[in-house]
């Protein structure tokens, strides 16, 4: 199966401005993603429509070729729009003959290339449609409360009032981690989708797994990184 690297990252952030590029113990964020990557012999495209980050990406032999234009570079586009829209394109170009895009978000830069060839060798072998990485909660469901008012609050989950202790909580709690996603493209084409009901799961470590979207992730981020 060839299986190429796509790593969309658009020019501004509504969160944090302009989070792909910034500095994350004096690297830019998305390098961390590009380095991740660097030894891994396979195709390997940004999508991106900001300058500075193809940059960067050239010095790791990344493709940057595509255009990535400002109708899937807006705060309402979708992933799905952005990899539909590159998926016309390389057809276009009629010389990659990609079966399947692994996705690789740069808002996650603890990401390992142990924990992207694990993922991708996964969803080889069990030909899986789609594939996406998950993480062990750090908030269990049954903990979570939606607070009303002052002075009212409830469980997010009515059963979480019948346990105290987590060891007796009667599921597992997981998160989709958004770091690694995998999907065929005749399914992706067929359906507009990028989940499927032939789906893989891909087990990554929490310290591996935080998603910045903010100052405080950065801040969370730096400090395991240093440690």
């Amino acid at each position: 199966m060839n299986i190429a690297i796509v790593i969309p990252a658009r020019q501004g952030s509504k969160s944090l401005k302009n989070k792909n590029l910034k500095l994350l113990n004096n690297v830019p964020l998305a390098e961390y993603t590009f380095k991740s990557i660097h030894q891994i012999k396979i195709l390997k495209f940004v999508l991106t429509n900001d300058s500075k980050i193809k940059k960067i990406a050239r010095r790791y032999g990344i493709n940057c070729d595509y255009k990535r234009p400002e109708s899937v570079s807006n705060d309402k586009s979708s992933l799905v729009d952005t990899l539909i829209n590159f998926d016309i394109w390389q057809q276009k170009k009629n010389k990659y003959n990609i079966d399947a895009f692994l996705i690789l978000q740069v808002t996650s830069p603890l990401r390992v290339k142990s924990d992207i060839m694990g993922a991708k060798n996964y969803f080889e072998k069990n030909n899986f449609e789609s594939l996406f990485s998950v993480s062990e909660s750090m908030e269990h469901p049954y903990e979570t409360i939606n607070i009303l008012n002052k002075e009212e609050w409830k469980y997010n989950l009515s059963k979480a009032k019948k346990f105290y202790r987590r060891q007796d909580y009667d599921i597992n709690s997981y998160f989709i981690n958004g770091a690694i996603y995998i999907v065929k493209l005749s399914f992706l084409r067929k359906h507009k989708k990028i989940i499927s009901k032939n789906h893989g799961i891909y087990l990554m470590k929490k310290t591996n797994s935080i998603d910045i979207d903010d100052r405080e992730d950065l801040a969370i981020a730096s400090k395991i990184l240093k440690n």
